[in-house]
């Protein structure tokens, strides 16, 4: 049977609307241990980049930053970053039974993001730094280093160095 170009082009369409409702262009759901992996692998390249924006911009052994210096760096610097780790740990698929867990940790990072861009200054609590939701649910679930809060980066902030 001979089909006609039309025929051809909606068979075509077909098919691959048929592929995609099978979440074949979708990226597998991970098992908890493969999405603490991967995650903590995404979280810790961002953390990273994090801590080395603030020895850059903080590398005067001894001077504390002035608050202005530090929400600068909070708004240019961090949120950004901390908006693409989010983005990236959105695109791991966890395991459906954590999926509704997974989603309020990303919403933390969101809700930290936006936090943050209101009010860059908060970076200065030692309470919570806008991120503290965000990094205690990543915590809780396995992941590390999520939300930009290590030590080195705060030490850096606060113009303390190690060793000096």
């Amino acid at each position: 049977m001979r089909m006609s170009k039309g025929g051809t082009a909606t068979f075509l369409v077909a098919a691959a609307l048929a592929l995609s409702a099978c979440g074949g262009g979708d990226n597998p759901r991970l098992n908890k241990a493969e999405y603490v992996e991967q995650g903590s692998a995404i979280c810790g390249r961002f953390s990273a980049r994090i801590e080395s924006a603030a020895q850059g911009a903080f590398n005067e052994p001894g001077k504390i930053p002035t608050a202005e210096e530090i929400s600068t760096f909070a708004a240019e610097t961090v949120a950004p970053t901390i908006e693409e780790e989010v983005e990236q740990l959105s695109e791991l698929r966890p395991p459906e039974d954590d999926q509704e867990r997974i989603d309020d940790m990303l919403q933390a990072g969101k809700d930290g993001v936006d936090t943050v861009r209101r009010d860059p200054t908060i970076i200065l609590s030692s309470n919570d730094d806008g991120f503290g939701r965000y990094q205690e649910l990543s915590e809780a679930y396995g992941l590390q280093n999520c939300g930009g809060g290590s030590d080195a980066t705060r030490n850096a902030i606060a113009g303390i160095r190690a060793g000096g």
